[in-house]
C-alpha cells in the first residue's frame, strides 16, 4: 500500500510546557518525557495474509487514485525502466510495474509475490499487457523474508512498497542481495515509512495499528534506517537515494556486496 516514510524520528518524543506554580513573572520552561506509542499490532502476531486475500480483487481501484495524485506511477516508470537482463520483482502485487517495464531490455522475467490471490491478478493483468513481453515470465508464490523460498541468480531485483508489509524487512533485504547474480546486479527499491518531520511520524505512529489492520502495511518503518542495519550493510551498498513526500517514499538503487569466498 503506498502512503508517506522518513527518518528524522520522533527521537526524544518530549514536549515543552509552561509551569504556572513559579510565582514569578518569567516562569521557565520545563521539558515533559512523552511516553513512547506502543504499537499493538506486529508482525509475529498479526497475519496480514486475510487482508491480502479480501483485497486482491479491488485493490487497483482501492489506490489508483492516490498513487495518481502524488505521482508514483512516474516513480514507478524512472525505476523499473532501469530493469534489465534477468528480473527478479517480489512482492509484485496485482502487477502494477508492468507497463512500466521496457521488454526489449529484459532476458527473463520472475514475478514472485507472498500471496496467491494477489499473483493471480498480476497474472492476469499480464496476459493483457499491450506491449507482448517475449521472453519467459514464471509466477511463483515465495515469502520475500524467507531466503528458502526465494529464486536466485538475477541481473535485476525489483521491490516496490513491499519493505512495509512483510514481517522481518532486514531478512526481507538480505535476500532481496542473496537474490543477485554478481556484484553488477542492482537492486531498485521505491518504498514508504518514517518521514523527514516528527510531527508527521507521530502523526504515523498514532495511526500504524489502524493501518495495519485496515491494509496489512506498516507504514512508520524506518527504510533508511533499515538500510544500516548490519546484516543489510553487510549484503548491499546504496548507490543512489531521493525521497519525496515530506520523506516518507524513498527511491533507491542498491548494488549486492560480495564476501570474498562468494566471488570466487
Amino acid at each position: 500500500m503506498v502512503v508517506f516514510k522518513s527518518k528524522g524520528d520522533t527521537a526524544a518524543n518530549t514536549t515543552t510546557t509552561t509551569d504556572t506554580t513559579a510565582p514569578s513573572e518569567s516562569a521557565a520552561p520545563k521539558t515533559t518525557v512523552l511516553k513512547p506509542i506502543e504499537t499493538k499490532v506486529t508482525p509475529s502476531q498479526f497475519d496480514t495474509s486475510p487482508i491480502w486475500e479480501s483485497v486482491a480483487k479491488s485493490y487497483d481501484n482501492e489506490i489508483g487514485w492516490d498513487e495518481r495524485v502524488m505521482g508514483i506511477g512516474l516513480l514507478r516508470r524512472w525505476l523499473v525502466s532501469q530493469a534489465k537482463g534477468d528480473v527478479l520483482e517480489v512482492s509484485t502485487g496485482t502487477g502494477r510495474n508492468f507497463s512500466y517495464y521496457k521488454p526489449e531490455s529484459i532476458t527473463s522475467a520472475t514475478f514472485t509475490d507472498r500471496h496467491p490471490p494477489m499473483l493471480e491478478e498480476a497474472k492476469h493483468k499480464f496476459e493483457k499487457q499491450p506491449k507482448p513481453w517475449n521472453v519467459e515470465a514464471n509466477f511463483i508464490t515465495a515469502n520475500v523474508d524467507d531466503p528458502k523460498s526465494m529464486p536466485q541468480g538475477f541481473d535485476t531485483v525489483v521491490d516496490t512498497f513491499g519493505l512495509c508489509s512483510c514481517g522481518d524487512p532486514v531478512e526481507a533485504l538480505v535476500s532481496l542481495a542473496d537474490a543477485c547474480k554478481s556484484e553488477d546486479s542492482r537492486i531498485l527499491l521505491l518504498e514508504h515509512g518514517r518521514s523527514h518531520y516528527d510531527w508527521l511520524n507521530r502523526l504515523l505512529d498514532t495511526n500504524v495499528d489502524k493501518h495495519v489492520t485496515r491494509w496489512g502495511c506498516w507504514w512508520n518503518r524506518d527504510m533508511v534506517g533499515l538500510l544500516e542495519d548490519k546484516r543489510v550493510k553487510e549484503k548491499m551498498e546504496v548507490v543512489s537515494m531521493y525521497r519525496w513526500h515530506f520523506g516518507t517514499t524513498c527511491y533507491i538503487v542498491a548494488k549486492p556486496k560480495r564476501s570474498p569466498t562468494e566471488t570466487k
